[in-house]
Formats: C-alpha cells, structure tokens, sequence
C-alpha cells in the first residue's frame, strides 16, 4: 500500500502566514525608523541617567534642598533629584571628580577647593542660629559672651546672668563644616573647645532640646519650638535682620557645579530655581534668596 504525503499548505497559504506573523511583530516591537521617541520611552536606555541630578555635601542645605527637590519633581515629572549628606568639606572635590553634579556648600570655597572648571551659584542666605534648651531663660548674648564661652573662659551660665546656672556645655559641628566655619569666623572664634562634636545640624538640635544647660548653633531653618534661638548683640536672628544685614552671622547656601556639565537637567534645575515659585518656597523656610 503506497503512502500519500498529505499536503497542509499551499505555497499560496505559507506566504499569507507570513506576512500575518510579519503584521504581529510589527505591532509589539518597536518602529525603528518612524518613531525613536518611542523607542527610548520603552526601552531602558542610559541616557535617561541625564535626567538624575546627583547633589551631595551641606546637611544644613538638605531641608530646604528636600522640599525644592518635591517641588521640582511634581513640576518636571521626567526629572529627578537625588540628595546625600556628606559635610560641606567634600561637596567641591565630589564635583571635581565626577562623583556628584551638584555640591551644596553652607560657606565659602577656600583656595584648596577652587577650580578654574567650578562654578557656584548662591540659592539662598541663611542667618546660623545660637540656640539653647527652653528652659534657660537667657535671651540674648554678646559677641564676647559666645567667644569666651565656647573658648571655655566661661563655664557656666551664671557668669552671663542670673537668669540661669549650671555648667555650660557647648556643642558644635565637626572640622569642614559649613555651619562650624560660619560660626566660628563670624564670632572671631580662633580656638574653640567643644564639649560634644555632632556630625549634622539635627544631632546637635536634638541635644540641645534634651541638656538644659547646653549650647550650640544651626541654621535659622532648622529652629524648632524645643528650642530658642537667643539674640547676639540685641539683634535677632530672623529673615528681616538677614536681609538687612544686620544679624551678624549670615552665611550662603551655594551650589557648585562643572561649568562642562551641560546636562538639560542642571539648565532646568536651575531655571526653577530662579523662579517665583522657588524663591517663595525658599523666603517661607526663613531664608533669604539668592542672586542665582
């Protein structure tokens, strides 16, 4: 008995199935030549890392550089922000080398950290505030009182006034600090001695709120009600005084960032920051804006 070969397809129906699978994949794969935007919202791609700014350095800066970033990103839903704390001492040298876009600087650059490629950009002026526990009633000091205190010429509160007593205990940030260099350089302090080093403005916050008889300094945004800020020469520290110049620690909160660094997200970045909208969050912080 001969076997007959049962034919399936026509060579008519193979080419028809063809071109239908040919159909299919062209409706789930990407169009390569009529639509590249398509392509790079589908397909991860590296160069979507263009739309993440990288900031690191200030732990001063980061309250008013979180609720910025919030701000920014509900604005520019295909950018992001990204903060890490790391001192004021290293945000210049993390730009230098690549490691972050921006460094939030709480001072000044020094002649180490200045290059010819850096370029800063002051968002904000921010007053640092002496602040003491709620239960000391001492209200305002002189430029002389917080030298000889933190130079340990006085010890205890009861040389200053007869509102409060009880060994003074100062505490401070670490070296390389923004808040430490703004301090210290506006109080003409030359040799400092601390008590107790923190290594951000909301350790030494905290400390202050739980020592009655402690003492130290933090940005003017970061006072909270379990704490006070006391007045320096009868001179409040507040945005009016700040913007007056008569407050006498008045310190910039700085960007810096390589004049190379082309990226769309640093230009829109930094055009938010010169908005209206930016600059009313920054004033409602008790900051002054800057010139950026």
């Amino acid at each position: 008995m001969k076997c007959k070969m049962v034919t399936w397809f026509s060579s008519g129906s193979i080419f028809k199935l063809i071109l239908f699978l040919i159909f299919l994949i062209s409706l789930t794969a990407p169009v390569i030549f009529k639509n590249k935007n398509f392509i790079y919202s589908n397909i991860p791609s590296s160069n979507k890392s263009k739309n993440i700014l990288k900031s690191t350095g200030s732990t001063s800066m980061s309250h008013i550089i979180s609720i910025l970033k919030s701000e920014f990103e509900a604005l520019y839903p295909g950018y992001s922000y990204e903060k890490s704390e790391t001192g004021s001492g290293t945000a210049a040298f993390l730009v230098r080398d690549k490691e972050a876009d921006i460094g939030d600087m709480s001072r000044y650059m020094n002649d180490e950290e200045k290059s010819d490629n850096l370029i800063t950009k002051c968002i904000a002026l921010d007053g640092i505030a002496v602040i003491v526990n709620n239960k000391n009633k001492i209200s305002n000091l002189s430029s002389k009182n917080l030298q000889d205190i933190f130079s340990k010429k006085i010890n205890d509160w009861s040389e200053i006034s007869d509102k409060f007593s009880g060994r003074i205990i100062t505490v401070g940030r670490e070296e390389g600090s923004g808040t430490r260099n703004g301090f210290e350089n506006g109080m003409n302090i030359k040799n400092s001695n601390y008590d107790i080093i923190l290594p951000e403005s909301g350790d030494i916050s905290a400390k202050v709120s739980n020592e009655p008889c402690a003492i130290g300094y933090i940005s003017l945004a970061s006072v909270s009600n379990n704490i006070h800020a006391v007045s320096i020469n009868n001179i409040a520290c507040n945005a009016e005084n700040i913007k007056n110049n008569t407050y006498v620690l008045i310190r910039p909160f700085l960007q810096v960032f390589d004049k190379n660094n082309d990226s769309e997200a640093m230009k829109v970045w930094f055009e938010f920051l010169s908005s209206e909208r930016a600059k009313n969050i920054i004033s409602q912080e008790k900051l002054i804006p800057g010139e950026n």
